[in-house]
């Protein structure tokens, strides 16, 4: 399972109607992939601006880019975007999930793993 990460910053005083932009707009495409498992989305206040990062659980990259195109290292930004006053990340991360249960990990097959962003890549 492949773990993407994107964040963003906006003013304290767009942030809750940017919660819901983006319920609307990222969040609701994401769910609409059969390969996107979860989706998390956490915020922070910090002085007069609110981070916002969202994570997101994914079958394959070719899940992904069913939501990105071929680009899939590039932020899928949204019109109306620029109307909270929005500092987006125009890049993604990409991370490979491991387990944290040592026993487990050891016994698992690479069939039972599944596909790993570094089999997608080659890197």
């Amino acid at each position: 399972m492949i773990l993407r990460t994107w964040g963003a910053r906006t003013p304290v005083e767009c942030a809750d109607a940017f919660y819901h932009h983006l319920l609307a707009t990222g969040i609701a495409d994401y769910r609409k992939i059969a390969g996107c498992r979860e989706v998390h989305l956490v915020r922070r206040d910090e002085g007069g601006v609110t981070h916002f990062l969202l994570l997101s659980f994914w079958d394959s990259l070719d899940a992904i880019r069913t939501y990105t195109g071929e680009n899939f290292e590039v932020a899928v930004l949204y019109p109306g975007d620029e109307a909270y006053r929005l500092d987006p990340d125009h890049f993604v991360h990409h991370f490979d999930t491991v387990s944290t249960d040592p026993s487990a990990a050891d016994a698992r097959s690479e069939a039972e793993i599944g596909p790993t962003l570094t089999d997608a890549t080659g890197s």
